[in-house]
């Protein structure tokens, strides 16, 4: 006669695949100052206004979820991606949250969305600015409560590559914990060999690029650095971000490149005198030039070395590790 058991909490504990992701620690502090509004354009040697415009490519397939679950060719229910008049994008405010929680990482910010059962955890200066005259790097390039972001991020739609079906195990809610005493810190998935299951789902593969276009306003040139630092452009301490939906099972992973920086001159007089032409100037041979001086600055005065090397570790790519299709 077959005997079966139930296998214990150490057993069960044996099974799991390892974690798919890792926390960078808190900084020791957050440091709040008064931002910069948006009732004038500051002067071009100490704030600058411009845009970005580059390509975003996919290493790994992308999936960003619309809420539909529509039925495919083989009669399976399939949920959707975003579109945008037809076409997959990915939103601007998946790219803004993907961005902004790198910056929030790597510098003295404060953790601006936590759970119910994380909060009551959380040490009091860290939570969610709220004084719109006191707010940390995060909250002033990103936006808080009454405060307008400086940094505004278009809809990336895909300009190469097709949409297909994937299957993605099934994910779970993390297990909710009462009474946390202690929070390790901010969480981010690691890249990795994709894992398959049973769930289908409308991804863009690999190897898609989507249009990255940035309007960016009144930055110093450290928050460039910084703004530059968390697109995963910084030579010493390189990494790809993750974004959208099954990330624990290696989708979502993204390059994106700088191809154009215009910095906008004449703001001032443009508003000043309704018939000027405003003008921009191109970035063009000294692009890499720029962004190193930017991040440099960003070095100096914004960016914690420490937490940067961690996320950087935690971000790298390509990574050979295999993500787990089951319980971990």
């Amino acid at each position: 006669m077959r005997q079966f058991r139930r296998s214990g909490p150490r057993e069960r504990q044996q099974q799991a695949a390892p974690k798919p992701f890792d926390f960078v620690p808190l900084p020791s502090r957050v440091n709040r100052k008064r931002p910069i509004g948006h009732d004038r354009y500051r002067e071009t040697d100490t704030h600058t206004t411009g845009k970005v415009i580059g390509t975003i490519t996919a290493l790994s397939p992308v999936y960003i979820g619309s809420g539909i679950i529509d039925i495919g060719q083989d009669v399976e229910l399939i949920k959707t991606a975003v579109r945008t008049g037809g076409n997959v994008v990915i939103p601007g405010s998946s790219l803004k949250g993907a961005i902004r929680s790198v910056v929030e990482a790597i510098s003295e910010s404060c953790v601006c969305k936590v759970s119910r059962n994380t909060r009551y955890a959380m040490p009091r200066d860290f939570s969610e600015c709220r004084q719109k005259d006191r707010l940390c790097v995060s909250c002033r390039m990103f936006g808080a409560m009454g405060f307008q972001s400086n940094i505004a991020i278009q809809d990336a739609p895909r300009i190469d590559g097709q949409t297909v079906t994937k299957y993605v195990p099934e994910l779970y809610r993390p297990r909710q914990q009462r009474g946390i005493k202690h929070i390790p810190g901010r969480k981010f998935y690691k890249h990795g060999e994709v894992a398959t299951g049973e769930t289908p789902v409308e991804a863009c593969e690999k190897g898609s690029k989507f249009r990255f276009v940035v309007q960016v306003d009144n930055l110093t040139q450290a928050e460039w650095g910084l703004f530059l630092t968390a697109l995963g452009h910084h030579t010493a301490h390189p990494f790809k971000i993750k974004i959208g939906g099954a990330k624990p099972a290696c989708f979502g992973s993204i390059d994106i490149e700088i191809d154009e920086v215009q910095i906008e001159e004449q703001n001032q007089q443009r508003y000043l005198d309704w018939n000027i032409q405003s003008e921009s100037a191109r970035i063009g041979e000294q692009l890499e030039t720029w962004k190193s001086e930017c991040i440099d600055a960003a070095m100096n005065s914004l960016i914690q070395r420490d937490l940067l090397t961690k996320l950087a570790e935690i971000l790298s790519y390509p990574n050979e590790r295999s993500c787990p299709s089951g319980l971990y």
